[in-house]
């Protein structure tokens, strides 16, 4: 199997025809021609990643996010985006992604972030996000524990008014968008969700959210989309090809002082 091979399989299970039109999944570094040993998988193509994966036996690398984004004007190995594909050139390591096609897919990001949590009856939520339900009821305390258990989360923040009365404190519809998702609260206000759980909302959006009576979740942006790591994983070795969890933990995190 080359490497083109590889990206037509991924192609089957999260078609690059989903991705977003500024997202850049496919090939980063390396040949489509480059014959596949074994596949890393992982969330960012960081140097220690192309390290790890080549002392693991990987030739190719497969990361969630994107290692190129913008045009490169040089390839300066003193940052690490340079340092990066310098370390995966060195080693023989070719660098893949699937971003948004992996979130949207039928068994992606949000998929498996709702099936992690038991969520059943599930309904899109804006381009990419879900909505579903409990199993039953719970209290926001014990869902809140439950989310941290299912996804591997080191921290959740739980924002709400509990000036508005008809903020919520038990829960059973869910709305969820893996990664930054903070302009579809208002799809998952509409939708009826008791809780809406996404990264990188801003202030002034948790403001907004919060007084329309929206209960937000707020998780590690890497945390939340690293919970569907062993998914990515079990698709692409269906293809017959051997797959290497890369555990370069969730960049950036805060510090526990």
């Amino acid at each position: 199997m080359k490497v083109r091979d590889l990206l037509s399989h991924i192609d089957t299970f999260a078609p690059f025809s989903l991705a977003e039109d500024w997202d850049n999944p496919g090939l980063m570094a390396g040949s489509y021609d480059a014959e596949v040993s074994r596949v890393g998988i992982c969330l960012d193509a960081v140097s220690e990643a192309v390290i790890d994966a080549a002392e693991n036996g990987c030739n190719v690398l497969l990361c969630h996010h994107p290692l190129i984004f913008r045009p490169l004007k040089n390839i300066d190995i003193d940052c690490e985006i340079g340092r990066t594909i310098y370390e995966a050139l060195k080693r023989g390591v070719n660098i893949i992604a699937a971003h948004t096609n992996w979130d949207k897919a039928d068994e992606g990001v949000n998929a498996t972030l709702a099936e992690l949590l038991k969520l059943s009856r599930l309904e899109p939520l804006g381009d990419f996000g879900l909505v579903g339900e409990l199993e039953a009821k719970m209290s926001l305390k014990n869902f809140a524990e439950h989310i941290k258990s299912s996804w591997g989360l080191s921290r959740l923040d739980i924002y709400a008014d509990t000036k508005i009365e008809r903020v919520i404190f038990f829960v059973s519809r869910v709305a969820l968008c893996g990664g930054s998702g903070a302009e579809f609260w208002r799809d998952a206000k509409n939708s009826g969700a008791d809780i809406y759980l996404t990264a990188d909302m801003k202030y002034h959006e948790l403001i907004d959210a919060t007084k329309a009576g929206l209960t937000i979740g707020l998780v590690n942006h890497g945390e939340m989309e690293r919970a569907s790591l062993p998914k990515l994983a079990e698709k692409v070795s269906l293809c017959g090809v051997q797959t290497k969890l890369i555990d370069v933990k969730a960049l950036p995190s805060p510090l526990r002082l």
